[in-house]
């Protein structure tokens, strides 16, 4: 593990090593058990745009959902292949949407309507995207964690707002008896790319004095929007130093993000292997067949030899 101070030498480190790749930290106070991720998914969500030909209003869903996967996937061990699945139900016009990211960092995501309409409201004279009417109100957030210890542990909650940063939170507290802060945002251009996207999570535990709890409680109430940080130059480590000012910040842990999908010929064939002798031979008749990969866009055919 990682200790080390997170000062201006750190942060020109972390600079020059990840320049523009998408990454997150984890930061520590020196003297209190609380932790701070903060990560930067730019590039993860903009590919997965890209791979789904999303409308802004979906883009916007799946990239919020796949930044709050990989917040939750950061409590999993790092470079294993235990994964967390995050599937948020709503009423809203995106529909379900899904997004997987495992410990070494990789992601990837769907939506049901990748051509979601995208609504905004006005706060304070901003106009802000109204998550809120794109994933809808009412509903279940799903999160599977597959520890590779047996049974993978699935844990539902209702849907609180449909922003889903608050989701979360409140996942954590009733799933996981931890008090956590998220903040996630996803920016676009006019064109409708992915400029901007990434998010924190900062937990207290036990042990946590009230002071310092009041204090990250303020902190995370002031902090401006974490797309405004970025497009401001913050980068993951100075968002952390930001939350963490005056308690000594350590940096504790680092990870790589990327947009990545497993698929393969052999887990197309697997799941074409579940499937009936009736169903296959129904398949047989119409000629090859596909599998589509809904997580990457990829094609698999399969001759009617092989099926």
């Amino acid at each position: 593990m990682i200790h080390r101070e997170l000062g201006e030498e750190t942060k020109r480190d972390l600079r020059e090593y990840f320049q523009d790749r998408d990454y997150m930290v984890i930061a520590v106070p020196r003297r209190e058990p609380a932790r701070v991720y903060v990560v930067k998914a730019t590039r993860a969500v903009e590919t997965a745009r890209r791979i789904h030909d999303l409308s802004p209003g979906s883009a916007v869903a799946l990239g919020r959902a796949m930044v709050g996967a990989l917040l939750i996937s950061s409590l999993v061990k790092h470079a294993t292949d235990q994964k967390v699945l995050l599937k948020i139900e709503g009423n809203g016009p995106v529909g379900t949407v899904v997004a997987e990211a495992d410990g070494k960092g990789r992601v990837r995501g769907f939506v049901e309507n990748p051509k979601a309409e995208l609504y905004t409201k006005e706060v304070d004279g901003v106009k802000k995207v109204d998550l809120s009417k794109i994933v809808g109100k009412e509903g279940t957030l799903t999160v599977v964690k597959e520890l590779r210890m047996g049974t993978p542990y699935t844990s539902v909650v209702p849907l609180i707002s449909g922003e889903i940063a608050k989701d979360i939170a409140y996942y954590f507290v009733q799933s996981e008896q931890i008090p956590s802060a998220v903040g996630i945002g996803v920016l676009l251009s006019k064109e409708g790319k992915v400029t901007q996207a990434g998010g924190f999570l900062v937990q207290t535990l036990g042990g946590t004095s009230e002071k310092v709890i009041d204090l990250l409680e303020r902190r995370v109430r002031q902090l401006p929007p974490v797309t405004k940080l970025m497009e401001e130059g913050k980068r993951p480590e100075d968002i952390a130093v930001l939350i963490l000012e005056d308690l000594e910040p350590r940096l504790v842990g680092l990870k790589e993000v990327e947009y990545y999908c497993p698929c393969s010929e052999e887990v197309a064939r697997a799941s074409l292997s579940l499937l009936s002798k009736k169903e296959i031979e129904d398949l047989t008749k119409r000629g090859p067949a596909e599998v589509v990969c809904r997580f990457c866009g990829r094609v698999y055919r399969f001759s009617e030899d092989e099926l």
